[in-house]
């Protein structure tokens, strides 16, 4: 074991990341968490330049083991290098109580390991006086948090997130602590609210998401008033769509969780603790606008730089290329779609491919070949995946119900199809093929107009300034 620790040493030193990551992974499953999984994770991040990950692993490996001498002798590291030296000191005090007693000595890492540069997005948070102070948490949403917080860094905010549900999209996240599969328990609770208490002071507005906190039972929400920070909760979808609502909205509705109970019950805490909601559309307003005291509406949004328009032009020599992209097929109504697809390959030569379970950036590829992307069939409104394919110069179909093509932009260019129109619509298209260039070409414009990730997180930071104390 101690050979294998001194290995994965030597691969950080030497570069070889790929494979020091693998072997970490493995001794995490094969030893838990140890103080050294603890400790070559910070390492790894250290040297990956993502500083606040490397702390994050040193504080949880303190929570669990606080006389290591290791984790306080790197956390001190980490504390002075960040700026934040009165700290540091509290953890080298530590140290001469507990004694020089190291497994591993800190001359086995280069001394340069902490010469870091650091730019505005990276310098300490109790250094930025005049700056506001954003940490989003703590789920990450078709990469919603990564791009508002690369946006406003832009415009000089200090901003981080922080996410608990790393998913194999592989989304970018600051802080990254995987708690995927697991429940709400007083230990695991008591946890995340001490962790919730130490980052409180670098930061002064907290920006949920998807009803999620920094605890899985809400009891860090107190904090944030007590402690004079602002706070706004955004909801995306399923954690508040009532299933008895929907179907008044929509009667293709679909809902991933039909507990209403349990969902009204979770408002009723988020709203005696948070004033402020962001939802990305008004079929989501309809379900927050008798809880919260004020709701903004305010789209979903993207790096419209970096998705390159490919508008295909249709030859008669290759087939059409049809893509689905389900992360919740039932949701998305796949069943119907596949289904569909079957019926017209009797009379139509076109391709059709399927993408799950790939990671975000590999599925970008795929993307770029569509001549057509098909969302969902049952909620009734636009998705991400949309909002990528319009961006990209792709045809979109997509159920948009008769309430929200109400409240979409009259420029909306989506095909509309449910359950029942799928293999008609898709049969119309197979026999207009000429007309997709064009409406690849709307959906790049629509989307520059109403998803342009500058000017829709320039909305959210405005309403930061105003509710901000």
């Amino acid at each position: 074991m101690e050979e294998v620790k001194n290995q994965i040493i030597r691969l950080i030193e030497l570069d070889d990341l790929d494979k020091a990551r693998r072997m970490i992974n493995q001794l995490e499953q094969d030893t838990y968490l140890s103080t050294d999984v603890y400790f070559l994770n910070a390492l790894y991040y250290i040297k990956i330049r993502n500083f606040d990950n490397a702390w994050l692993w040193l504080w949880r490996g303190l929570y669990d083991y606080p006389e290591d001498p290791i984790l306080n002798e790197w956390m001190a590291e980490i504390l002075n290098l960040q700026g934040r030296k009165q700290e540091s000191y509290s953890f080298l005090e530590n140290i001469s109580k507990i004694g020089n007693t190291f497994k591993y000595p800190t001359d086995l890492i280069p001394n340069n390991r902490f010469n870091a540069v650091y730019d505005q997005h990276h310098l300490p948070p109790h250094t930025l006086k005049n700056k506001l102070r954003v940490l989003q948490g703590t789920m990450e949403i078709a990469n919603q948090m990564n791009t508002l917080s690369n946006a406003l860094s832009k415009m000089g905010v200090y901003s981080k997130t922080f996410n608990y549900y790393p998913f194999y999209l592989n989304y970018q996240s600051d802080y990254t602590w995987p708690l995927i599969g697991y429940r709400s328990s007083p230990l695991l609770n008591n946890k995340q609210r001490k962790l919730a208490e130490d980052i409180l002071p670098n930061f002064d507005l907290f920006h949920f998401h998807f009803g999620t906190s920094m605890t899985f039972d809400y009891s860090d929400l107190p904090l944030y008033r007590q402690n004079n920070k602002t706070v706004i909760m955004h909801h995306w979808g399923s954690d508040i769509r009532l299933l008895s609502k929907a179907l008044e909205l929509n009667p293709y509705s679909l809902v991933k969780n039909q507990d209403e109970i349990q969902i009204q019950n979770r408002l009723n805490i988020l709203t005696e603790n948070i004033s402020h909601c962001i939802v990305p559309d008004m079929e989501l307003y309809q379900y927050v606008k008798n809880y919260y005291e004020n709701v903004y509406v305010i789209p979903s949004m993207i790096n419209v730089d970096s998705y390159v328009p490919s508008i295909q032009k249709q030859s008669s020599h290759s087939p059409l290329l049809i893509v689905h992209a389900p992360t919740s097929p039932f949701i998305k109504g796949t069943p119907y779609i596949l289904k569909a697809i079957e019926t017209l390959k009797c009379d139509y030569q076109f391709d059709f491919q399927l993408i799950q379970g790939m990671s975000h950036t590999d599925a970008k590829k795929l993307y770029q070949k569509a001549d057509l992307i098909i969302d969902q069939l049952h909620i009734g409104s636009y998705g991400l995946l949309a909002v990528e394919a319009m961006a990209m110069g792709k045809p979109v179909i997509c159920w948009i119900s008769p309430f929200m093509r109400e409240h979409y932009p009259s420029d909306l260019p989506i095909i509309s199809a449910n359950p029942d129109t799928i293999t008609n619509v898709l049969e119309n298209i197979l026999k207009n093929q000429d007309l997709l260039q064009e409406l690849g070409l709307k959906g790049r414009k629509y989307i520059e107009k109403h998803h342009d990730y500058k000017k829709n997180s320039l909305k959210v930071l405005e309403l930061y300034y105003s509710i901000h104390n």
